[in-house]
């Protein structure tokens, strides 16, 4: 055998043995991918904990069909749109029971009547002026929803969360920056310039929508029961709030 046979059987072997790691890796990698991927609706995580989650993660308001939009890639599920109306009914029926929980799922309230906003979703942990919808609040929550999934986007994008589905999230990325007027490449996901245009989007006007907020949520927590600061006024209230010293509920009138 010379020496030339010698050097093809040498590089064979190692070619096998790094085609057998490389198989562990894979299998050993798509391990861990499966223990890290939140689970799917067959015996997976209540759909509650999940918005739960999601909203911790974004700090503010969502909406149902944002998050409906972003769970189908991040967690390869689909939602239907009925089911945030079970979930709300749920809600309020726990709060109504003697079994308390630390936190709950709440919708938004507007300003100026304390009504519940359905299609936006927060958690009954923070503060009330973070969960109050004035007249510019609607833009800015959009504007924060589509920074919140860029940054998914952008983090799957870096390895840095799992997603079910990442180029899928990028086009779900891309469709929010679109909304909110930037210009859009196709094929093109450029995270960091997005944020930057968008955070100056919200800059014009967040000092004065949190002001209302600030404001309106002073007046609500002295009218509204707690079951109704989490889930809207069951009777709307009459006059904006400190349009004068006797804002009153329509039943008091």
């Amino acid at each position: 055998m010379n020496a030339h046979t010698t050097d093809l059987d040498r590089l064979r072997a190692e070619e096998a043995e790094l085609e057998r790691r490389l198989l562990e890796v894979r299998e050993h990698r798509a391990r861990l991918e499966r223990r890290s991927r939140p689970r799917t609706p067959d015996g997976g995580r209540p759909l509650r904990e999940i918005v739960l989650d999601l909203l911790g993660d974004a700090m503010v308001p969502l909406n149902s069909l944002l998050i409906a939009n972003v769970l189908r890639p991040l967690q390869d599920r689909t939602i239907p749109s009925t089911r945030f109306g079970t979930l709300s009914n749920d809600e309020a029926k726990s709060f109504d029971s003697s079994r308390a929980k630390p936190v709950y799922l709440c919708h938004c309230l507007t300003h100026d009547q304390g009504q519940a906003v359905k299609r936006f979703w927060a958690r009954s942990d923070w503060p009330l002026q973070n969960r109050i919808i004035g007249p510019m609040s609607g833009r800015l929550l959009f504007l924060e929803g589509a920074a919140w999934t860029i940054r998914l986007a952008r983090a799957a994008h870096r390895k840095e969360l799992v997603a079910a589905n990442p180029e899928t999230l990028n086009y779900v990325a891309a469709d929010q920056a679109r909304d909110a007027g930037l210009q859009v490449q196709r094929g093109m996901f450029p995270y960091d310039e997005w944020l930057k245009a968008i955070a100056e989007l919200i800059g014009r006007h967040r000092a004065e929508d949190e002001r209302t907020r600030i404001e309106a949520a002073e007046t609500l927590a002295t009218r509204l029961s707690e079951r109704d600061l989490l889930f809207g006024a069951r009777a709307p209230l009459v006059s904006l709030p400190g349009s004068k010293p006797g804002w009153v509920s329509a039943d008091e009138r």
